[in-house]
């Protein structure tokens, strides 16, 4: 686990998901826990390193690679974890996201591993955007929505920990269709980030970026795939279509291979948001005709 101290006392610790950690008098508070009780632990160890003694833990959404360690820390140390409405409700009840991933029907064994189906931990503060004061921490939350549904930034001084606003180059090549349950408000989120009054912008993945040229073109270059990526979705519905082949004709357009049922549903869900967000502009529409369920533009006939 990398360990960048992007000011006093505030860590980017860099791994497969990244976290935040604060120091301050001898007390850490500690952004993101990582995937399992085994990221969990390194980041203790980092900690107890620095002779220091974990305060709490935000965490910044409902994702398990980034509150996957939020039992076992809870569990062993008592911490109180904050989080932000409605995330919150779902690290208490982790099933919700291979639910939602499922359509809402009871997920299927592929579903129910750790990377999409977290331990449960107790969320004792539920937190909106805002200053907050965390024990002898002052921290300013920041909405971040779109990546998951009421994502949230934490702000301390000069360092915003934006969690999985904004992902790197390598990601984007690697992924091609990035996860989102609602593409307008994640390039919302995209075009708002660069302007805010923070030097030091610390994703969930990937290194962190400086103010100005740095974090603006990461922005740039991820609103530019989340707009391909629905121009893809439109260009690909000349003909009607049913939600499994326009999958796959977009994945094919990106040159992708769904390899695994979980990577299936997270890059379907994407393709579900820029459809989403196509209907609400009025260019894509639905209907029903012979028991199936077609997407199509609003001007094509069926």
């Amino acid at each position: 686990m990398k360990q960048v101290e992007l000011a006093s006392g505030i860590f980017h610790l860099q791994s497969g998901s990244n976290m935040g950690l604060v120091v301050q008098d001898g007390k850490g508070l500690l952004i993101d826990t990582g995937l399992d009780k085994d990221t969990a632990r390194r980041a203790l160890r980092v900690v107890e390193a620095m002779d220091t003694v974990l305060e709490a833990v935000f965490l910044t959404h409902a994702h398990a690679d980034h509150f996957g360690g939020a039992h076992f820390l809870q569990r062993r140390l008592g911490l109180p974890l904050y989080a932000p409405a409605l995330e919150g409700a779902m690290m208490e009840n982790p099933i919700i996201e291979p639910l939602y991933l499922f359509s809402g029907a009871a997920p299927i064994e592929e579903l129910r591993h750790k990377f999409t189906l977290a331990k449960p931990c107790r969320i004792d503060h539920v937190v909106e955007p805002g200053p907050l004061e965390i024990g002898p921490f002052r921290v300013k939350i920041v909405p971040l929505a779109g990546h998951a549904p009421n994502q949230v930034g934490v702000a301390v001084r000069e360092v915003l920990f934006c969690a999985d606003a904004v992902f790197p180059a390598e990601t984007l090549k690697k992924h091609k269709i990035t996860f989102c349950v609602d593409l307008d408000e994640t390039l919302a989120t995209l075009e708002r980030m660069p302007g805010l009054p923070y030097a030091h912008f610390a994703p969930g993945h990937g290194p962190a970026y400086k103010a100005g040229d740095e974090i603006a073109q990461a922005c740039f270059t991820n609103r530019e795939r989340l707009e391909e990526i629905r121009e893809q979705v439109y260009a690909a519905l000349e003909e009607p279509q049913e939600t499994p082949a326009l999958v796959q004709q977009v994945a094919d357009r990106f040159r992708l291979r769904l390899t695994a049922a979980t990577i299936y549903f997270l890059v379907r869900t994407t393709i579900l948001a820029a459809l989403s967000s196509l209907e609400r502009v009025g260019k894509v529409m639905i209907t029903v005709k012979d028991n199936r369920l077609l997407w199509q533009r609003s001007e094509a006939k069926v």
